[in-house]
């Protein structure tokens, strides 16, 4: 009991009531791992402030036998760390400090900035479909009996339907747009718009297409059979992709 109380007490008058006062202390005094260590902070703070004076000069203080024989080993150590910023900072003050090191950082050296990466998204140029019209047929009675139309069908090169083609329709004052494919049980290339008597055109939109003008529709006639299809009831128009 009374060894470890006199422990104790020359503890406490050795840290507390007479520490040892160390001065004209010189970093080159320390011991290697010491020395190491300060290596390291040293290295940290390059990395975050890129004064390599400061570093320098800290570098310097520790009067280090070999440096590069240093900063070789402690790179060499921290090859098994779990993050390689330690083993970055120690190449980058390593090099700037003019050191040979064959070693290459993953990092990009302080002060010196990220590259920026640049892509060039190549914008696709829009194609511009082009139409011909293929069929010009005029509609009787017989194929209208009840209700004119203007039936349409939009075909691609290869003679398959088109859908979502839109298609302007004028006449009688009034301008609409229709679509293939809203009717796919007649077709997906297939649109149909029902009019009254007068005169229409019909152009394809978004498209290199010819306009048809000239669309008479003539009202129901009073004997279908004595009219003989004289009476247009509606057109039947297929355009197909050149």
């Amino acid at each position: 009991m009374s060894a470890i109380i006199g422990l104790a007490l020359g503890l406490t008058v050795t840290w507390v009531v007479w520490p040892v006062e160390f001065k004209n202390a010189d970093l080159a005094d320390l011991r290697q791992p010491l020395k190491e260590d300060y290596v390291r902070m040293a290295s940290q703070a390059y990395e975050k402030n890129a004064n390599l004076e400061a570093a320098q000069q800290r570098i310097q203080t520790l009067g280090l036998t070999n440096s590069t024989l240093t900063f070789d080993d402690l790179i060499q150590r921290e090859k098994s760390s779990s993050t390689t910023d330690t083993r970055d900072a120690l190449i980058h003050l390593g090099q700037a400090l003019g050191l040979k090191l064959p070693y290459t950082a993953q990092r990009p050296a302080p002060g010196v900035p990220t590259p920026i990466s640049v892509y060039i998204v190549a914008t696709p140029v829009p194609t511009v479909l082009t139409f011909r019209l293929v069929e010009h047929a005029q509609l009787s009675c017989a194929d209208e009996p009840e209700t004119a139309h203007l039936r349409i069908i939009v075909r691609n090169a290869a003679g398959r339907d088109l859908p979502n083609i839109g298609i302007e329709v004028r006449g009688n004052d009034t301008t609409e747009t229709i679509y293939t494919g809203l009717k796919p049980e007649r077709g997906i290339g297939y649109a149909d718009y029902e009019v009254t008597p007068g005169t229409f055109s019909v152009r394809i939109l978004e498209a290199e297409s010819e306009t048809i003008s000239d669309l008479v529709v003539g009202p129901v006639p009073v004997d279908c059979r004595t009219d003989r299809g004289a009476t247009p009831r509606g057109w039947k128009l297929i355009f197909q992709q050149k």
